[in-house]
């Protein structure tokens, strides 16, 4: 597919208030998160305002009643500031205080974090597994699930039996291998109700006799009892690559697999591996034991249960500083190469919701900004089980991402939901309290550290390039942004001749580089002069003549057109930001003309008077 960035037909009548770039920031990510002028500082502390007003007052809406409840600590970090983590907010419930324990959370405070676990497990298996062992079939690693009990082999039934000889351990980390969700028979209802005493007839279900659940009906059952309670479960779809399903036992199946593959237990590997070279102190695969983190520990029902075998899946404790150390090197690439990382951080497949995906194990949600619409991924993994939960939630687009871990143990089966919803609850107030805070910061550093007038020091040489920012509210983000407003080549109006007299963004293409904490070097943007919106479905998409996802695909067009203008192999749209320590551009390189343009003034271009750099 071919096509010419000089004769692209512009979408002009789609709204100047939306925004749909190329898969990445608007502007480059916000090095100020905590000085008194941050925005993002602001928010933060606006927010733990509101939340003191729900916990403390008697006038608590509806769907915040039940915060009071659940005891919980959530914080901030950052790759660009490091005091981030110091944005934190805690709470501990009554129930808490009056328990084992601690009596006042913090960012110290020892939570069991549930399924979040699931994230270091994938990163263990990237850490040690090659390709190949990625991908060999798990019957292969665990030669137990690839006969029945009578020896003969696995029957062809897609309904009743599950293709082991098809499913691999990155099916597995990717919720896409068709196993059984719980796998697990002390999950099953069967085992519950025996459990309790309840009389399954009651739920219309007939009676079984417990047998049917396979050897393994204890938490503290060995491996070769597991699978042989789970191999002839029946899948939930007919094999790998189906459906995004999410699954408990393929999580503890990938945790045995893993322990095949590497020679060495996995709960052990999360210490060698990630919280030693990370310095995570507070973190374990054990619950402790000794009385100081014991002191600092929430301490509900099923702190300390659980088996070897489900560890992978859900069982590793935490606290919100260690995870702070955790996301930051997730971000920066402390474990992984930055190839590795990236190819990490993706979708590896939809969900039937518009705004949410699945990746290994990422559960991704795209953000929609309220005034722009634009879309920013959250890459995200939860945690719930239990009387315990939580999230850590990485945001690539500002290097940026906070925790939640929380705990509750309600008082009979209809309590079951609190905890979760609150968790929730509260990762939402969070997000719609820091997202348009850390656009609107980024747009207000972008301003100041790109705006102004570019010229040639040679006088010779009558080439200029003025850059915009197009903003009315300093704590609104506009469609335009940073804007190419004037660009003279050489004596020739580059925008007249090229552009056809449009003002084109600047949306950053390779970000800055970070070197002992201090942005330098340079940062690469690409002109785009498409008008964009979310979706096909936009009112002023179809107002426009839209009809459909074909007709529709021009509302999102800078992937089709990014560096399509090549000139002498540098493309005409890009454009390259020496930056100093502060992240200031001193000069600019239209990278077609190979001249150095100065940056000679500093403001807003067009808007007012901009001052001259002494």
């Amino acid at each position: 597919m071919y096509f010419s960035f000089r004769k692209l037909a512009l979408l002009s009548v789609l709204s100047q208030h939306v925004a749909a770039d190329f898969l990445g920031p608007t502007y480059p990510a916000p090095l100020d998160l905590t000085s008194s002028t941050s925005l993002v500082r602001a928010a933060w502390e606006n927010l733990t305002e509101t939340l003191d007003g729900y916990l403390k007052g008697n006038n608590t809406p509806a769907e915040v009643a039940d915060f009071k409840k659940v005891t919980w600590s959530t914080g901030l970090f950052s790759i660009h500031d490091s005091e981030a983590k110091q944005l934190q907010y805690h709470y501990t419930s009554p129930q808490v205080k009056k328990g084992n324990g601690t009596k006042d959370v913090d960012g110290d405070t020892i939570y069991r974090m549930a399924s979040v676990t699931k994230l270091f497990t994938v990163l263990v298996g990237l850490l040690e597994l090659n390709e190949e062992q990625w991908n060999t079939p798990i019957s292969k690693i665990i030669p137990g699930l690839a006969i029945y009990d009578n020896g003969t082999a696995a029957k062809d039934d897609p309904v009743y039996t599950t293709p082991w000889d098809k499913i691999t351990p990155w099916a597995l980390a990717n919720q896409q291998s068709g196993v059984a969700r719980q796998g697990l028979p002390f999950a099953d209802l069967l085992f519950s109700a025996s459990l309790a005493g309840i009389d399954i007839s009651t739920f219309g279900l007939p009676p079984l006799d417990l047998s049917v659940l396979g050897p393994c009906i204890e938490v503290d059952c060995d491996e070769a009892d597991l699978i042989k309670s789970m191999r002839e479960q029946p899948p939930t779809f007919a094999g790998p690559w189906v459906s995004p399903g999410y699954a408990n036992g393929g999580f503890i199946l990938l945790g045995i697999a893993l322990s095949h593959l590497m020679g060495t237990p996995t709960f052990s590997a999360y210490d060698e591996l990630i919280f030693k070279p990370l310095e995570m102190s507070s973190s374990s695969a054990d619950p402790p034991t000794e009385a100081s983190k014991l002191a600092r520990s929430v301490i509900l029902q099923g702190f300390s249960e659980g088996s070897n075998l489900t560890i992978p899946s859900g069982g590793l404790l935490s606290t919100i500083n260690d995870l702070a150390k955790f996301g930051t090197a997730l971000i920066n690439s402390t474990l992984l190469s930055a190839e590795e990382t990236r190819k990490w951080m993706k979708p590896s497949t939809h969900t039937a919701s518009l705004t949410a995906s699945v990746g290994a194990p990422w559960e991704i949600y795209r953000y929609i900004h309220p005034d722009t619409q634009k879309v920013t991924d959250l890459y995200t993994k939860s945690g719930d089980s239990g009387n315990y939960g939580g999230n850590l939630v990485l945001i690539p687009d500002y290097g940026v991402g906070f925790s939640l871990l929380d705990g509750y143990q309600g008082v009979n089966v209809l309590d079951s939901s609190i905890r979760s919803t609150v968790q929730n609850t509260a990762l939402d107030l969070i997000t719609n309290a820091i997202l348009p805070a850390l656009e609107a910061q980024a747009a207000a550093e972008a301003k100041r550290n790109f705006v102004g007038i570019y010229k040639s020091n040679d006088p010779e040489l009558v080439s200029t390039v003025e850059i915009s920012f197009n903003n009315s509210n300093a704590t609104t983000v506009p469609h335009s942004g940073i804007t190419l407003e004037r660009w003279i080549s050489n004596g020739t109006d580059v925008l007249a001749a090229y552009f056809a007299g449009t003002r084109p963004r600047l949306l950053p293409a390779i970000p800055i580089g970070v070197d002992g904490g201090l942005v330098q070097g340079q940062v690469a943007f690409q002109a785009t002069a498409n008008s964009q919106a979310t979706t096909y479905l936009d009112p002023q998409a179809v107002k426009a003549g839209v009809i459909g996802p074909f007709t529709g695909q021009n509302v999102n067009f800078d992937w089709l057109t990014a560096g399509g203008s090549p000139y002498g192999d540098f493309d005409v749209g890009l454009f390259v930001f020496d930056i100093d320590s502060n992240g200031k551009a001193t000069c600019v390189r239209p990278a077609a003309t190979r001249k150095t343009l100065e940056r000679k003034a500093e403001g807003t271009v067009g808007a007012a008077i901009v001052r001259g750099i002494s």
